[in-house]
């Protein structure tokens, strides 16, 4: 078993949290464009949290293809993944 990145891990989960808790602002405000976004985001860094982690690089923005490359994932996860997949706008 490969240790876990503990540095790495911390950096994408702080980042995570934070990007959730102004998602939860955003929604409180009826900003809700905003929230749907990043939460979006926020899911996202989640992942690539675990991914980078355990070592696992992976790059990219839809959360279905980043937890394709996890083992064991529950359905219910990979079906929240692409509902929170259309929220994602990219930048122009």
């Amino acid at each position: 078993m490969i240790p876990l990145d503990e540095e790495e891990y911390g950096r994408w989960i702080t980042t995570a949290k934070r990007t959730l808790k102004s998602a939860e602002m955003d929604l409180n405000n009826g900003d809700y464009n905003w929230a749907c976004f990043k939460s979006q985001q926020a899911a996202e860094f989640a992942v690539k949290a675990i991914l980078w982690g355990i070592r696992r690089p992976s790059y990219g923005h839809a959360i279905s293809k980043l937890i394709s490359e996890l083992e064991d994932v529950p359905e219910g996860v990979v079906e929240a993944s692409m509902r929170l997949d259309k929220y994602y706008t990219a930048s122009t």
